[in-house]
Formats: structure tokens, sequence, C-alpha cells
């Protein structure tokens, strides 16, 4: 119910007014944002992180030749992706070994030569290997004593208390004695701490004393880049914590407190040269699928690819490095590591029924080979396509890469600026400058006709094919799946509001009403079959689709029917002569 105020209002009073309930519009979903699961040089292991560009994926990830995923990523931003989920895997057991991805660490030592912090690199890998720290002790803010302090006093009155804050380590310090204390407490020339650090010696003011801050620096350096931490300090209370700081502001390394039991101000971390952190590795020596797949064990435990389960916003996945599995263990054996990796991602698409899977072949110049690699899949869920693709390298040469990155972004891009029902293919793709293979037009035919989608070289490199890996004529084409994969995102969203409606005639309408609105939005964009909307979709929502059994179940049901607009792959010319009774 909607209040709204009368027109005509003369007594003061209460006016209410009724207005129907309205839903909101429906939207068409995104469909083109990617989930990549593969190998990176840095940054976090099992964790999706959302990537809008190139700089902010090398940022977080490094840049690395050794896995297809950097190239992949770089190829599909430059041919219309915007936005991308990246997953990174390594090798790790649950007992832990020595082939498993590890941080780059370095144990800070105390004044009493005992362990007091942890340096290590943000995340695994061997790149930590290149961070050099130095710690370096210094003073801060200090001020001069104002009232003479006695044995186990709490409490200090002081010149000026600027500069000083609650959780600082404070030196007390007169011609003949020195006492620590951290302050619980900072007022007006004020300075309070508890009985943790308590004052064993009589500090006169005439001696004079003066209290300082006792503070030290973190310098954080790998090659051209160079992190600075000042002002920190090891008691938690403090503002300037330094695992606290070091966590929310270094892009390099991270801090654990050891908790020494040395007091202060023995506890702080001795002054060194710089030192380099070790023992950082990338754990790919040896990978197996299940790094690659991982598992879902609920929220918060799910790793590698399963991590994509919760994350509602991916709609294709790509993992590129599947490949490496075959390539390190050519044979039968890394065909089915890598089919493994490929069929989990098939999988999962299809629990769902919300995304699409763009899967490679393997680099092979034998079209039966990859023939043989299609025909174990059958599903309308996914793609495939070769062969791979040359692209320049950083070195002025060129390098060989899975076609499913730059697909990735083809799709992408076809979603954005002409919509989900345009098929993937016809369309130059930016930074490819050959083929590992070049498909003669007999190929092509051979491939098309199996569900494997090839390349032309014609005004540029281009996909040519359309085809999903299923047997069943009506879902062979990738934009057939994909419009059903929107309108299922579609109709999610914009049917939130429906549950816990009353289960009546005026919801039923309201259902209706709003998806055949949403229905002839799509049959304009060219989404559907058909000359007008009533040869295109239909939509039933009322008393005979809810009898009142499914009603007393508290179940709503709406029957939806499309007509998928289906791309052309053949066009026929006909060329007739017209021989004139002029012609001669």
């Amino acid at each position: 119910m909607h209040m709204r105020p009368s027109a005509d209002m003369r007594p003061p009073g209460v006016y209410p007014t009724m207005a129907e309930p309205t839903s909101a519009a429906m939207t068409i979903a995104d469909t083109s944002i990617v989930g990549f699961v593969g190998l990176t040089h840095k940054g976090p292991l099992n964790e999706p992180v959302r990537i809008g560009n190139w700089e902010e994926f090398v940022e977080i990830y490094g840049v690395t030749s050794s896995h297809y995923l950097t190239a992949s990523i770089e190829s599909f931003f430059r041919n219309g992706g915007t936005t991308c989920y990246v997953v990174r895997v390594a090798h790790q057991t649950e007992g832990g070994s020595l082939d498993d991805a590890a941080l780059a660490e370095y144990i800070v030592e105390d004044g009493w030569n005992k362990p007091t912090l942890r340096v290590t690199a943000l995340n695994e890998g061997e790149w930590g290997n290149g961070i050099w720290v130095r710690f370096v002790q210094g003073a801060g803010a200090n001020a001069l004593l104002t009232l003479d302090l006695e044995v186990g006093s709490g409490e200090a009155h002081v010149s000026s208390t600027r500069g000083f804050e609650v959780g600082q380590l404070v030196r007390i310090r007169s011609r003949d004695n020195t006492d620590y204390v951290v302050l619980t407490e900072v007022g007006d020339r004020l300075l309070r701490w508890g009985s943790e650090t308590p004052v064993n010696r009589r500090h006169r003011v005439a001696a004079p004393t003066r209290l300082e801050v006792v503070e030290f620096e973190l310098q954080v350096v790998l090659r051209d880049r160079k992190e600075v931490f000042k002002r920190l300090q090891l008691h938690p209370s403090s503002r300037r914590y330094a695992p606290r700081v070091i966590g929310a502001e270094s892009r390099l390394v991270r801090l654990e407190d050891l908790h020494t039991k040395s007091p202060p101000p023995h506890n702080l971390p001795e002054s060194e040269p710089l030192t380099k952190l070790r023992g950082g590795r990338d754990g790919t020596g040896l990978l197996t699928p299940e790094d690659f797949i991982g598992y879902d064990h609920g929220p918060g435990q799910r790793v590698g690819l399963m991590s994509l389960v919760a994350v509602d916003q991916v709609a294709l996945l790509a993992c590129p490095d599947a490949m490496t599995l075959l390539e390190r263990e050519p044979g039968p054996l890394g065909e089915m590591r890598s089919q493994r990796v490929q069929d989990a991602m098939v999988d999962l698409c299809e629990n769902l029924k919300d995304r699409f899977a763009i899967l490679d072949c393997p680099q092979t110049r034998k079209v039966e080979e990859v023939q043989s690699w299609r025909r174990r899949t059958d599903s309308s869920y996914c793609a495939y396509y070769w062969p791979w693709m040359v692209m320049p390298a950083a070195d002025g040469k060129t390098r060989v890469i899975p076609p499913s990155g730059i697909m990735a972004g083809i799709y992408a891009q076809r979603d954005t600026e002409h919509g989900v029902h345009h098929a993937p293919a016809n369309v130059p793709m930016v930074g490819a400058v050959d083929l590992s293979v070049r498909v003669t037009e007999d190929h092509l035919g051979m491939l098309n006709a199996e569900g494997i989608n090839s390349f032309r070289i014609s005004r540029g490199i281009r996909p040519w094919g359309a085809r999903t890996a299923s047997s069943d004529p009506d879902w062979r084409y990738v934009n057939v799946r994909r419009i059903f994969i929107m309108l299922r995102r579609s109709l999610d969203m914009g049917m939130a509001w429906v549950p816990f409606e009353p289960n009546d005639s005026r919801t039923w309408d309201n259902i209706e009403t709003a998806t055949k609105l949403f229905l002839v939005e799509l049959f304009q964009k060219g989404m559907f079959a058909g000359g007008n909307p009533e040869e295109s979709f239909y939509v039933k929502c009322d008393a005979e689709t809810n009898p009142p059994d499914v009603v007393d179940q508290g179940r709503l049901i709406c029957q939806i029917g499309v007509a998928p607009a289906i791309p052309t792959e053949y066009i026929m010319i006909q060329v007739v002569q017209d021989m004139g009774a002029d012609a001669e």
C-alpha cells in the first residue's frame, strides 16, 4: 500500500489514499563479465578479484610470460572486455609440502635476540624473494616534565602533549634515570600509562627530565618501488600499530606480531641493513587438475574454479592455463588432466544454468586430434575454439596462446555494443598477427559441422563459427543458449519483488504485464524471430497456470515461451543471366 496526500485537505487529519503496488521494470542482465582461472606472477590465491582494466590486473597480479593467463587477459581487454574476475590458482596440499605455493618471509629479532615480527610478502610466489626490508628505530614527539615523578607513578605532567597518542611507547629520561611506559590516556598537558609499564625510578623536573616517543620505521623496496612507513608502534592500542598499518597501506608486504616476551623497549625490532625476504614459491611445478578446480565447502570455504560459484556477476568462464597440464605431460594422461578441468567448467555451467564456458582445444596441427577432443563433450553451455593465436611478445618476437581469452573479449564486445543475440563471430581480433595453423576452407567446413569454431584470415583474423558443443539442433548456436542465459538472469532480478506477495490475480497480472513489456523490448532489439511480438513470444500467468493446488503449495507459475533469432551462417546468392531477345 502506497500513501499519497489527498488533493482536497480541509480540517487537519489523516487522509490515506491507496495506490496499486508497482514492480520495477525488468532490465537486460549483464552477460559480458568473465571469470578467469589460471596462473599469475603474484596476487591473492583462490580469491575471485574483480578487475576493471589491464593496468589494474598488472598492479595486482603482475606480468609473466611463463603462463597463458596474463596474455589472455591483456587480449580480453584489448578486444572489448570491460570487467572480469580473476582467480589465481597454485599447488597446495592440506599438510603442506615443498612443492606448495609459499610466502617469502623474514623473521625480525628484537633487542634480546628473540623473534618479534614476521615480515611476509603480500601473497605467495617467487616474486616476494625480490623484496628487501629494513627496520630503523627513532624518536618522535617530546616534552619536558613539569612536576616531579615518584616511583610507581601512573601519570606525568608535561609542557606539551602535541604528538603524543594512546598506545605509544614513551621514554622518560633524565640525566641518571630512564623508564619506559605505554600511554593509555592523553589529556591537557597530562600523560597517563597503565600498570603493565610502571615507573621504577624517581624523576625530577630540575634534572631536567624529558619524555619522548620511541617509534620505528619500516622501509620496503622491490626493484624501483619503495614504501616507507614511519611512526610505527608495537602496542595494539596504538593508532600506528605496525601490523595494522602495514596491512592497510602496503602493496608489497604484511607484518605479523610474534608477541615476544621481551619487555619494552627491548621488544622493538632492531635497526638493521636492508634484508631480503626468502622462501617464496610459485607452486606451479606440480600442478594437478584439483588445483584448478578446487572445491566448494560453503561460504568462506571455496577455492579454485569453484570459488566462482558464489560470484553471480560472472556469466562466462575461461581457463587458458588448463592447457599447461597437457603440455607438461603430452599423451593420454595429460589429456585427461586438461579435460578434467574443462569438464568441471562445463559441469558448473550446466548446474547453475546462468553462465557459459569458452574452451580451448590443444595446440596441434592435426584436425583429427581436435575433432577427437571435441567429440567427448555434448553440452550447449560451452563452445570450443581452435587453432591458437599468434601474438606479439615483449621481446619483439611472437608467442602462441590459446584463443579463449581473446574470444572472451569478443563475447563481451558483442554483448556490450550490440546485444547477446549477436553471435561472437566475424569480428576482427585486435592483437592477433597470425594463427598457429592456417585452416583451409574444407577444414573450416568439417570443423564447423562438428561444433568446433575456427578462424578465418579475411580483413584481419576473425572468428568464423558460433556453434556450441551440443548435438541438439535447438541448441546449436552460441547466441541462442546465451539469450536464454540472459533471460534467466534478467527474470531472476526482475521478479525479485514477487516472493511473499499475495498469490492472487493482481500479482499474476503484474508479472505478466512486466514480463511482456520486457520481452517486447527484446523483440525490438532483434533478439527474437517472428514478424511481430505475438509470433515471437508468449507469457501466461493466470488461474490456469496457478490452480488452487499450486497456490496452496506456495508456488507461482509463469509460463514463458520465446523464439530466439538464429545467426546467418550461409549466404546463398543466385546470379541469373538474362539472355534477352535483343542480345546478339
